[in-house]
């Protein structure tokens, strides 16, 4: 995607899926999901964690930049991270538009404190308060063993590994969220816990990984959905310290209903992933209101947008929908994002193997999808000959990198028969923020 040029497919003017009438891919059991609102200083992070083994052993250590009042925490509905996962997730498709290319896309909806003083040697218990289901507490410290310390001693267990990490960001002047979890801020079958939201005021953005990364038994995804305005300097977000990888897709991928989608996107991904170095980023969606081609046919609300932290008309928005994935040897620094300027739209999807879809759409190379074709009878459209792609293409993108994520060549996103958005320069803002960890309570 985004600057490669991947598959020359066989019919151009019905080449680019504009209907789906398949799902989008759902976000795997073990993935947490981020959502963060970005508008001038004012941060709104939301997170949402599936964890493995029982949600009440799950805790959290945000560091965030200023004391954290009552009034800026929230516990969300799960239902706004699925609406959210569904609106923008990879899609498969049963017809790909090669039967009715003069079709239009699906439109989307335009629905538009207490405090405590108990001191712990170097370490302040400024705040507790109970939201939502959740126990949180706000620290301060002045040594990072001591803080480690008070963790271990309130039931965080959390490995030796993130004192180095905890002291960076004590001579930063951060503050730290200690939150834990009770029975009511779980779903009893299983599901996402109830996201926990904190908003603050910082120059920096970013999204933390190196503490949930150190309290992780290997490798570990998160997807992550940054909403910005349409102004000038904002769009599509993107990660400047850690290399961009694209993953091929408008092609047939398998037999829905057949074949493992979900493994399939695997074995797009991974390759990419592990030549990057084991710690990279895809973009899968980009856009706002309107801007899908093909659409999930699931609605982003102006309300739920809200409920995000997003201040102001919901046709203003643009979302970008963010894959990472990094092991705890690999993920050394907290991402680090910018807003591009560019407002170019991306959507990821893939046709369903049948015979209306191999009438004009290629196969992924070494898929399933392949398979059928050749013992179908249909050409399969994945000669290597045929194919262009950049030779660097797990590079970092950044503000002063030679492109942006949103930053075209050829037909944008390796789309053919759709038109290349113009691209915008890119700013050359970078902002950092703060960190997240994930711990599990000790019993």
């Amino acid at each position: 995607m985004l600057a490669t040029l991947l598959t020359v497919l066989t019919t151009p003017a019905t080449a680019c899926p504009t209907v789906a009438t398949g799902s989008p891919i759902g976000v795997p059991f073990d993935t947490a999901q981020v959502a963060l609102v970005r508008q001038g200083t004012r941060t709104t992070f939301t997170v949402s964690i599936n964890p493995e083994g029982d949600p009440q052993d799950l805790a959290l250590v945000l560091p965030v930049p200023e004391l954290v009042e009552e009034s800026d925490l929230a516990v969300l509905e799960p239902d706004v991270f699925t609406r959210l996962s569904q609106y923008s997730g990879v899609l498969t498709m049963n017809d790909a538009g090669c039967q009715s290319p003069s079709s239009t896309a699906s439109s989307q909806s335009d629905a538009a404190a207490g405090g405590g003083s108990d001191a712990d040697g170097d370490v302040q218990v400024e705040a507790e308060y109970s939201v939502g289901g959740y126990a949180i507490t706000i620290l301060s410290a002045g040594e990072s063993e001591a803080l480690f310390t008070w963790l271990t001693d309130h039931g965080y267990q959390l490995p030796d590994a993130v004192i180095p990490v905890l002291e960076e960001h004590i001579e930063q002047g951060m503050f730290f969220m200690a939150a834990q979890v009770d029975e009511s801020a779980a779903g009893a079958d299983g599901s996402f816990l109830a996201p926990l939201q904190v908003s603050y005021d910082s120059e920096q953005f970013t999204v933390p990984i190196r503490l949930a990364a150190q309290s992780s038994p290997g490798e570990q995804d998160m997807i992550l959905y940054t909403i910005t305005g349409k102004g000038t300097g904002e769009g599509r977000v993107g990660v400047s310290n850690y290399p961009l990888v694209d993953v091929e897709d408008t092609c047939i991928w398998g037999e829905s209903g057949v074949d493992d989608f979900p493994a399939f996107y695997d074995t797009r991904f991974r390759p990419k992933w592990a030549d990057a170095g084991s710690a990279a980023w895809a973009v899968e969606w980009a856009g706002g209101w309107g801007d899908c081609s093909p659409c999930s046919g699931v609605s982003l609300t102006g309300e739920d947008l809200a409920e995000l932290g997003f201040v102001g008309e919901g046709s203003e928005h643009f979302l970008t929908r963010i894959r990472l994935r990094y092991t705890p040897a690999t993920a050394e620094q907290d991402l680090m994002l910018y807003e591009s300027g560019l407002f170019d739209p991306l959507v990821t999807s893939y046709a369903d193997a049948n015979t209306w879809n191999a009438e004009c759409i290629p196969a992924c190379p070494d898929s399933p999808g392949e398979i059928w074709m050749v013992e179908n009878g249909f050409e399969t459209g994945t000669d290597t000959t045929d194919t262009v792609v950049d030779d660097d293409d797990t590079h970092t993108d950044g503000p002063d990198g030679d492109a942006g994520p949103g930053a075209t060549e050829s037909d944008d996103d390796g789309r053919l028969g759709c038109a290349a958005a113009p691209a915008a320069p890119v700013s050359a803002l970078l902002l950092l923020a703060g960190l997240a960890g994930l711990a599990r309570r000790r019993d």
